[in-house]
């Protein structure tokens, strides 16, 4: 465990020294991973936070995340189309049918379900007949709680002594939890009334 310490410092003097190269060498790093849409993305999401901070550590990891998935969705989406013509388009009919009129709601309250593994959540979007801009954009808003919760959490390592000191009401606040639960209620409330118009 002491190693893991010395080796933490040693990046925290590397990052100190050399700063704005290692913000592009950590997001390129997220990028690449999350392009690949590989389980573990929070853990670097948490570090991002334990090494730059909750700014730039939102910024480098929300930009990955989103970028990473929207290159993911785009091969994935001429993949399925070219090699499962059929089951694709039946398929991307019907889901496109039933969330035609809120398919921007949807597609943030998807993005902020934090149980599927964001490969599936990518291929899953692949299927829909859905632009470059709303996938920026939904993926952009519905990851942003869980993204900013993680670099929080990040910022506020800074020992293994700090970390006892961490508690649940310091990362989830009131006030954050009413935000992200809003969100949702008014998310729901205009996916209800479309339905009934």
């Amino acid at each position: 465990m002491n190693e893991f310490f010395v080796f933490l410092d040693f990046l925290n003097i590397y990052i100190d020294t050399n700063y704005n190269f290692s913000i592009l060498i950590f997001f390129v790093f997220l990028l690449v991973y999350n392009t690949f849409s590989i389980p573990g993305n929070l853990i670097f999401v948490v570090s991002a936070g334990y090494f730059f901070g909750i700014y730039i550590g939102y910024i480098i990891s929300i930009l990955s995340i989103v970028l990473g998935s929207l290159i993911f969705f785009t091969v994935s989406k001429l993949f399925l189309k070219k090699l499962f013509t059929n089951i694709y388009d039946k398929y991307s009919t019907k889901i496109n049918k039933y969330i035609s009129n809120s398919s921007i709601e949807y597609l943030i309250l998807f993005r902020m379900m934090p149980g599927p593994p964001l490969m599936m959540q990518n291929v899953c979007l692949s299927i829909l007949k859905i632009n470059s801009i709303k996938f920026i954009l939904t993926s952009f808003i519905g990851f942003s709680p869980i993204i900013f919760v993680a670099v929080y959490f990040g910022s506020k390592i800074k020992s293994f002594e700090s970390i006892k000191n961490i508690t649940m009401n310091s990362i989830l606040s009131r006030d954050f939890l009413i935000f992200v639960g809003l969100m949702i209620f008014f998310l729901s409330l205009r996916i209800i009334f479309k339905k009934k118009s």
